[in-house]
């Protein structure tokens, strides 16, 4: 009888059948750092705009070709309506329709500044900074012209009403205080959700949810509402995961939730689910996604580029991404 050498074929691994998600660098710095951009949002067919935390009068315009790279340099954005030191660390950006017209809303993140000197020793609680301390409705123009009003003092209401923070919102973002990384819109709630990336609250993480009694009404606490915050229930993970994103996808009917490291020290990977907007917080995970390690991803949405569905992710470290709607690593 003949020996037969029997050779198996390994089938392809995950890494191999669903390649991480490497970012495209903008190529561009605003300064001698990358862009820092957080939120994205679609605006129209190729164009997209995301919101850099360390510029606070302005969004950025990015554009793309019909195969998804940049189809030129960056464009810088303007806000008029805010006046000079009235407004600090914007992360997160929302587009609402309403009466035929479109209306950005930005949140700063809500969080406590360190302190230069801690009071004491063990000490982690900063001190409030009201630049830090608002949302903006921003109205689009014709002319691509971006008009903003501020409400500003809303950070006391927001603890007032969110009795779950408990006492994080007394420290600062990396001892577990109260930091507000992304913002979507639910049309149904008529709710602006915020996407808590610290405090996590018995490792789930928390939105927040403000309901517009009337979305072109008064911008002050005459007009919005707190509904029961959602606990999303993610998956188990090893370290704490916080929300870093959150769009509405109208293509999906669910909402985009990117999750990612609590904190600076922590590793925990970025990882994106969706979410139907119920209250029992019930999601469901994309586990073909899977980023490079180093990639920062603070906003992911849904648009048309040349006509052509696509997600599109943006980088903290100055880069961005497209994954079609056809890719398996989204079926």
């Amino acid at each position: 009888m003949t020996n037969q050498l029997v050779t198996k074929v390994k089938s392809p691994d995950k890494a191999a059948r669903h390649p991480r998600i490497k970012p495209i660098e903008f190529g561009e710095r605003p300064g001698p750092e990358p862009y820092n951009a957080s939120e994205i949002i679609a605006i129209d067919d190729s164009r997209f705009v995301f919101c850099d935390n360390n510029i606070s009068n302005a969004l950025f315009e990015l554009r793309l070709q019909p195969d998804g790279s940049m189809a030129g340099p960056l464009i810088k954005r303007p806000i008029d309506g805010i006046e000079a030191g009235t407004v600090d660390d914007l992360e997160g950006l929302a587009l609402v329709q309403s009466d035929g017209k479109e209306l950005i809303f930005a949140n700063a993140s809500f969080s406590l500044k360190q302190r230069k000197k801690p009071r004491r020793k063990r000490s982690n609680r900063g001190k409030e900074f009201a630049p830090r301390n608002c949302l903006l409705r921003i109205s689009c123009r014709n002319d691509d012209r971006m008009v903003a009003e501020v409400f500003s003092g809303l950070r006391e209401w927001l603890v007032e009403n969110s009795p779950l923070l408990g006492k994080f919102p007394r420290y600062i973002p990396d001892d577990g205080g109260l930091n507000i990384e992304a913002m979507g819109w639910s049309p149904t709630d008529q709710a602006l959700l915020l996407g808590v990336r610290t405090p996590v609250i018995d490792r789930k993480p928390v939105v927040l949810r403000i309901r517009l009694k009337k979305v072109n009404g008064p911008w002050d606490l005459s007009n919005v509402e707190m509904l029961p915050p959602v606990a999303l229930a993610i998956k188990t993970s090893s370290e704490e995961q916080g929300i870093r994103s959150i769009e509405f996808d109208a293509f999906r009917n669910v909402l985009l939730v990117v999750v990612g490291n609590s904190t600076s020290a922590s590793e925990a990977p970025f990882e994106l689910y969706s979410w139907d907007g119920s209250p029992d917080g019930k999601v469901q995970h994309f586990d073909r996604i899977r980023f490079k390690r180093g990639m920062k991803v603070e906003g992911v949405t849904h648009g048309w580029i040349n006509g052509r569905g696509a997600l599109v992710f943006v980088d903290d470290a100055g880069g961005y991404q497209v994954v079609w709607d056809d890719d398996p690593r989204l079926l």
